[in-house]
């Protein structure tokens, strides 16, 4: 008899404690969820509260510009992704200074939260930039620097080693032609420093050789305007077998001024590094070309300026100059050269 209470006290006990169990997990389940929405909610409100920044891409076009319409899809990708709201103003022309310098006014007037700038002309943006400053609108250059002793004006200048690129350039030249003979140099746009430094890293990279420069004039970034200079500097000088252009924009305007001449077999060194240009390679109407990487510029730009806008990012401590690095494409790498043309 006491043997069987016993053991129906016991089942009893196991009873309760099984479902003392149960209510235990249930209660910590709830408080479980509860935490869970709590943290969801919680998140939600800091998404909301964040603020929505305006970034502003000026620049001069990216009508028949590969490489400017690869910088602006680039930051136009990065900022959005981040969250925020991106602003493309374009002075519609290769060479409208004076349109680019009145949009950046506009966009300090309509208080964009930040501008990313390749600046048309070195000096004539130099204005701006300092309203810009005073609006306390932070700036970062892409692709194109402004004068020296301006550095206060701008966060970091993010872009090609250009000089660097022009010194490259040259030496593949002396290489081609065996160090002898005469080239042409097509410019792009005068008082344009990235097109100045490649030009001036091209001369650069022929010293030491006996390869003379017999023409050189500026084709404005466009094929008409470098087909034009092209015709001139051959009907002054047909004894050419090299030419180096400051952009591969400019490439079927020479190569049309070239055909009409009549004139094959010449050494062309340029530089972008187009997927026009590759191609050019690739049916032997060009040398090679140095490339660059705008995809990387725009990303580099944008997550600078966020990171200066939500204070994790100390401007001053950022280095002034970044290159976003350089490589020369010929008929050696054109899988690799088609791999990261733009």
């Amino acid at each position: 008899m006491k043997k069987s209470v016993a053991s129906k006290m016991l089942a009893f006990l196991a009873i309760f404690a099984f479902v003392f169990t149960l209510v235990l997990t249930g209660c910590s389940s709830t408080e479980s969820k509860k935490e869970t929405q709590k943290e969801g909610t919680a998140k939600q409100e800091a998404k909301a509260d964040k603020k929505q920044y305006t970034i502003a891409f000026s620049l001069k076009t990216v009508t028949n510009d590969d490489f400017q319409k690869a910088i602006a899809d680039s930051i136009q990708k990065s900022v959005e992704a981040s969250g925020n709201k991106f602003l493309l103003v374009t002075a519609g022309e290769q060479t409208a200074v004076a349109t680019q310098v009145n949009q950046i006014e506009d966009l300090i007037m309509k208080k964009v939260d930040a501008i990313i700038l390749n600046p048309m002309d070195s000096k004539a943006v130099i204005p701006a930039l300092k309203k810009a400053k005073e609006a306390n609108i932070p700036v970062v250059l892409v692709d194109t620097p402004v004068d020296k002793g301006n550095e206060d004006l701008y966060i970091c200048y993010i872009g090609t080693d250009n000089f660097n690129a022009g010194v490259e350039a040259g030496k593949r030249m002396v290489k081609e032609l065996n160090g002898q003979g005469n080239v042409l140099i097509v410019r792009g746009a005068n008082g344009n420093a990235a097109g100045d430094k490649r030009v001036d890293g091209f001369k650069k990279g022929l010293e030491g050789s006996q390869i003379k420069i017999v023409g050189e004039e500026p084709g404005d970034w466009s094929n008409d305007k470098a087909m034009s200079v092209t015709q001139n500097m051959l009907q002054a000088n047909s004894d050419v077998q090299g030419l180096f252009s400051a952009s591969d924009v400019m490439l079927d305007g020479i190569l049309q001024a070239l055909k009409d001449k009549k004139k094959t077999g010449l050494t062309i060194m340029s530089v972008d590094g187009s997927k026009k240009a590759v191609d050019l390679i690739k049916t032997g109407e060009i040398t090679g070309t140095m490339a660059q990487f705008p995809g990387k510029m725009g990303t580099m730009a944008v997550d600078t300026l966020l990171k200066v806008l939500d204070g994790s990012l100390d401007p001053s401590k950022v280095q002034k100059t970044i290159d976003s690095g350089t490589m020369v494409y010929d008929k050696t790498n054109l899988d690799e050269a088609y791999k990261w043309a733009f």
